[in-house]
């Protein structure tokens, strides 16, 4: 069934390539597709008819006259034209009123948005209709200015600070009144209303963040549109643009951003930032771009003058949206959720960009990767790099990945809460035991009870992982020996001891703090430079004790090892508190869930 009627007026998209193929047909493509049409004589019929495809001339007065065969020769050779995005209907396009001196000069402009969208110039006729402010100073202002001139807007507003050269606006005023008769840009003193205008344009150069934000929230409420522009000397970035359905704004995009060394912005930087700007605003009142997509930012490098675009979702401490929900019953609360699996692999894949994402970097880099597979994640905020290892890339990458994560939303919540500790992880029973490993592991990183209490026989020991991770060590420090050590809140730590050093571990179970001390001891022996460890700590000398025990490792279940942590917890007088924390919406829709916890003591009855 054909797409094409006789009523439409086709026109040749100026991104069409077509590419003869002697005797057989041509290949016809354009920046989205290609085709092959086949046939001898397809070349000549595309010959004649790629002319006659203006938009002058509607389909039925192309083949008037023509036979039948051949009109529907022409039929069939416009309907794939039409499909595959070739050709365009300008009997679709709306009516406009732009005089024909201006569609000369911005032929260029118009022939761009037809190309993506229908009526060209009625939309760009509603471009420059909009009712525009600029609000900047110095440089950025004259470089918002000429983008906004060069894309033919006529009519727009400029708010004057006290340092800008008049002179110099008024200038360039003369020059595009001059070139556009239709010109009429005014200057307006900073004190007066914004309400007239339908987009505001703020140039920012750092120094005057509450007025921004407060412009952005004036334009919020009134259903304006805001582009900021914001350079300084680490930073410069333009966006994202702010609507009344925005989920994200300014405050967000710069403390998403990744803050590198401090150069001075060069008039070049200055120019290109402003005309991605412009450009951007002008996509947007032309209708090429949704304000309501994902919020996105251009971030120029002020050195080399490289740009790249940037997604920015809302930032916890700018939404509010930080809340920690009490758990009054932790075992209770693991039976009544439905636990799907959690594809951590795409959030850290989402998560992770050197210039915003809450990952920085996720990946093995040039860590070793024998004999335990290693990764690396280097957090935004607190900026943090972590090393984590496992007998697997999948297990290594998932355990550092949490762990980035763990570290970033107790970063958040430090200033609320600053001894909670966190854990997330596929279930709600993996995310409350990572909490509460977490919280043993800072508690023994504190006490600094340093001590090795008894020798730990391992000829009796079958849990293959630790075998296999006592092998490993041995490859590198075959003198390894392990110790147990003084308890802290009555669970068990785990000392091993190299040729050189002594790597320490608490754990909710002894195979826990086993495993613990052991990844411990390897990640710093596997690696040359001195990196955080996540699994335990590491010193020179501790006393040591020369009395000699086997090692027992039960085998529990994740509930199981969960109830006798809080056993033992309360064997001690010591009671865990437990939250559901609300942070960061993608995180928590990629786990079962972000989970606190801190520890009270109790009074001994």
């Amino acid at each position: 069934m054909n797409k094409v009627n006789p009523s439409m007026c086709l026109k040749v998209k100026k991104d069409l390539f077509i590419y003869p193929e002697a005797n057989k047909g041509v290949y016809l493509r354009n920046n989205v597709t290609s085709v092959r049409m086949e046939g001898s004589t397809i070349e000549k019929w595309l010959e004649k008819l790629i002319p006659m495809l203006d938009g002058s001339l509607t389909l039925g007065e192309i083949t008037n006259g023509l036979p039948e065969p051949y009109k529907d020769q022409v039929y069939k050779i416009t309907d794939v034209l039409f499909e595959n995005g070739f050709v365009r209907d300008v009997s679709k396009d709306l009516p406009h009123e732009l005089p024909d001196h201006i569609l000369k000069k911005y032929a260029s402009q118009i022939e761009y948005i037809s190309h993506l969208k229908d009526s060209g110039a009625h939309r760009f006729q509603t471009y420059r209709a909009t009712k525009v402010a600029v609000l900047s100073s110095g440089p950025l202002l004259y470089s918002l200015v000429g983008s906004l001139i060069e894309t033919g807007h006529p009519a727009f507003s400029v708010f004057l600070a006290k340092n800008n050269d008049e002179t110099k606006l008024q200038k360039m005023i003369a020059d595009a009144k001059a070139a556009d008769p239709d010109t009429m840009i005014s200057i307006k003193q900073a004190n007066e209303t914004l309400q007239p205008f339908e987009c505001i344009i703020y140039g920012s150069n750092g120094d005057d963040r509450d007025q921004l934000l407060s412009t952005q929230d004036f334009c919020k409420k009134t259903d304006k549109i805001f582009l900021p522009v914001t350079i300084e000397k680490n930073a410069a970035f333009a966006g994202p643009i702010v609507s009344a359905q925005s989920i994200a704004c300014w405050e967000s995009a710069y403390r998403r951003l990744h803050h590198k060394e401090s150069y001075s912005p060069s008039p070049t930087a200055v120019s290109m930032l402003a005309n991605v700007a412009v450009f951007e605003l002008f996509k947007t009142i032309t209708g090429l771009q949704e304000t309501t997509k994902d919020s996105l930012i251009y971030r120029l490098n002020i050195e080399t003058l490289e740009g790249s675009w940037h997604t920015v979702i809302p930032h916890p401490h700018v939404t509010k949206s930080l809340h920690a929900v009490p758990i009054p019953d932790p075992l209770l609360h693991m039976l009544d959720v439905s636990e799907p699996q959690k594809d951590f692999q795409s959030l850290f894949y989402q998560i992770t960009s050197r210039e915003t994402g809450i990952f920085h970097t996720w990946e093995e880099e040039d860590l070793l990767q024998l004999p335990l597979s290693q990764c690396k994640v280097t957090v935004s905020n607190p900026h943090t790099e972590i090393v984590c290892s496992g007998l697997t890339h999948d297990e290594a990458r998932t355990e550092v990945g949490l762990s980035g994560v763990e570290t970033y939303i107790k970063g958040l919540y430090q200033d609320v809460s600053p001894s909670l500790s966190i854990g997330a992880g596929q279930t709600v029973v993996e995310g409350m035991c990572r909490a509460l490993q977490n919280c043993l592991h800072e508690t023994f990183v504190k006490s600094k009870e340093y001590a090795a209490l008894t020798k730990l026989d391992i000829s009796t020991l079958h849990d293959e992982r630790c075998r296999f991770l006592i092998q490993s060590l041995s490859t590198f420090c075959p003198e390894t020996k392990l110790f147990s050590g003084v308890k802290v809140l009555g669970f068990p730590i785990v000392w091993v001891q190299t040729n050189d050093h002594w790597y320490g571990s608490a754990g909710l179970n002894n195979k826990i703090a086993l495993e613990r001390a052991l990844k411990t001891a390897l990640i710093d022996t596997q690696n040359n430079e001195n990196l955080f460890h996540p699994y335990g700590v590491k010193v020179n000398s501790i006393s040591c004790k020369t009395e000699t025990q086997t090692v027992s490792l039960a085998d529990q279940s994740p509930h199981e090892t969960f109830a006798s942590a809080l056993q033992t917890l309360e064997k001690n007088n010591v009671r865990a508190e437990f939250f559901l924390l609300k942070a960061e919406t993608i995180i928590e829709e990629h786990t079962a869930g972000i989970f606190g916890v801190t520890l009270c003591e109790e009074e001994q009855s």
